[in-house]
């Protein structure tokens, strides 16, 4: 069995922050794997308000910095900085229950 490394998607990688699953075997886990993102889009759609989400996904999933994320939704840098602290607080909660 060659080992293959599990890749993310940039999106999945940042926010989860999951170094430790490129490390696993992509044949042995592959059922984890897809149990861990099924279980992560479950998370961001059931748990995070419509404000984390966009925060979120601008800033990991686009690559956004928080000033331009701030003037896209008309709030503040400040209020970008904690609806992602909260969002991310709400994932790795919850996903640690899961995994």
């Amino acid at each position: 069995m060659a080992n293959r490394m599990m890749i993310l998607d940039n999106f999945t990688e940042s926010i989860f922050s999951v170094s430790d699953y490129n490390k696993a075997c992509f044949d042995s886990e592959d059922t984890n794997y897809r149990k861990m993102v099924r279980s992560l889009k479950n998370v961001v759609d059931g748990e995070l308000t419509e404000r984390q989400k966009k925060c979120i996904l601008l800033y990991y999933g686009e690559r956004m910095k928080m000033k331009d994320i701030s003037i896209e939704l008309g709030i503040g840098i400040s209020s970008v900085s904690r609806h992602i602290k909260k969002a991310k607080y709400k994932v790795e909660k919850t996903m640690k229950y899961y995994f």
